[in-house]
């Protein structure tokens, strides 16, 4: 049998069931009745109180034995379902499906955007909905697909350092180096060995914090049967999210959230690691940019990166050095960002656009030393109802994930000296 006809077979034995538990609580009262006699009375009528009991007996053993086969239909259409695309569930074993089987579960998850209808779908994740509209867990394809969707439109994930998506909701420690080791000593040959106490590490725990993020999109755009809905949603969901996961990169305190590049308190990139990149005169110098690059140790400086407000993009394009050189220099490469002080630069839209005092308009920082950690764990609600007088459906999805810098030397952070540059 089909997964579509143990479906209806299953449905019309709960039927019969239904109708059988109405009988027999129409019996249970005529039974009652007689309870209320006397002995003598029930005497006379005791074939009639036989014949209810064993009708009462025998409905419910033909709903015992509905309940069997319902199970056993229930254990094997989760068998058909489970075995050809349940594995997309799992995070070890994402790739192992063949293309026809995920062609099916992108069908079912199309009519489920386009219906509401999600019980084919939960029956292929074995995830439950909650009671009100929709909610499950989205499928693995589409998660994956998202968050690639992620990297490529947000500037810090592109450069980070990301941690293999972790499924379900767990949360991992990342060790931080807070101090390093003393000099090693010159030691004579039988002398006892120094030993050094200045080493020590810390620890940011990384959760899966969740995000959640509500799409609405019009109802007859959906009906469209020439549109691909499932990539509609996607690219905006993957749009709506990384605007909010950039920001938080940058400006998150950490509490239920990303710990950013800019942020302040005990667990963030310290002040000593900003430079005051400008002057009474103007926000931006040559000077303090050559600080900023002093200030990363050699070792960062390969795969550094300057990320900047587009003001400041716009005054360094004009810089020039002592000897009245333009120190940036334009990309002859199409998709290359350019270089400024031999260091690739890149627009950075979410940067605060500001040059003010005490105002970060920028950094110089090696990415790989942020942490991004992702969960393979997505729920998406398909809100059908909900927006119905509007003519629109609402893709609610929520995100799981976290990400901090596990590395201050890896981060140099600019501000403008003590006021606003005057353009």
């Amino acid at each position: 049998m089909t997964p579509a006809e143990l479906r209806d077979l299953i449905a019309k034995l709960k039927n019969e069931n239904n109708l059988a538990l109405t009988s027999i609580d129409e019996l249970m009262q005529k039974r009652n009745a007689y309870s209320a006699m006397t002995i003598e009375e029930r005497e006379v009528k005791k074939d009639d109180i036989s014949k209810l009991d064993n009708d009462i007996d025998t409905l419910m053993q033909l709903i015992e034995n509905r309940n069997k086969e319902i199970e056993r239909n229930d254990k094997l259409l989760s068998l058909q379902t489970n075995s050809s695309m349940n594995k997309r569930n799992t995070a070890d074993n994402l790739d192992t499906s063949d293309a026809d089987n995920e062609a099916e579960l992108r069908a079912k998850v199309d009519i489920w955007f386009r219906t509401g209808k999600e019980e084919e779908v939960r029956e292929v994740l074995q995830a439950s909905t909650a009671g009100g509209g929709g909610n499950t867990i989205a499928p693995q394809y589409l998660v994956k697909e998202i968050i690639k969707g992620l990297d490529a439109s947000v500037e810090i994930r592109k450069r980070a350092n990301i941690i293999p998506a972790a499924n379900g909701f767990a949360s991992i420690g990342i060790p931080t180096l807070e101090s390093d080791l003393n000099d090693l000593d010159w030691t004579a040959e039988i002398a006892q060995v120094k030993e050094d106490t200045n080493i020590s590490f810390g620890k940011r725990e990384m959760k899966a914090n969740q995000l959640t993020k509500l799409v609405k999109v019009s109802k007859r755009l959906i009906q469209q049967s020439n549109i691909n809905i499932q990539g509609f949603v996607q690219d905006r969901i993957s749009y709506k999210l990384s605007s909010v996961l950039e920001h938080s990169y940058l400006y998150g305190d950490g509490s239920g959230k990303p710990l950013g590049i800019f942020a302040q308190g005990a667990s963030a990139i310290p002040a000593d690691r900003d430079i005051k990149a400008g002057t009474a005169n103007a926000a931006i110098t040559y000077e303090g940019l050559v600080d900023a690059v002093s200030a990363l140790k050699s070792g960062y400086q390969h795969g550094a990166v300057w990320m900047f407000n587009r003001k400041a993009m716009a005054f360094l394009r004009k810089l020039k050095d002592k000897q009245d050189r333009p120190i940036w220099q334009e990309s002859l490469i199409s998709g290359q960002p350019s270089l400024l002080l031999g260091i690739p630069v890149v627009q950075n839209d979410f940067i605060e656009d500001k040059l003010e005092a005490a105002k970060y308009f920028g950094f110089l920082a090696n990415l790989n030393y942020y942490w991004i950690m992702d969960s393979l764990t997505m729920d998406l609600q398909v809100l059908h109802e909900l927006y119905s007088q509007t003519n629109q459906v609402g893709f609610q999805v929520g995100y799981y994930g976290d990400g901090a810098p596990v590395q201050k030397e890896a981060f140099v952070r600019l501000v403008a000296n003590d006021q606003a540059y005057k353009a």
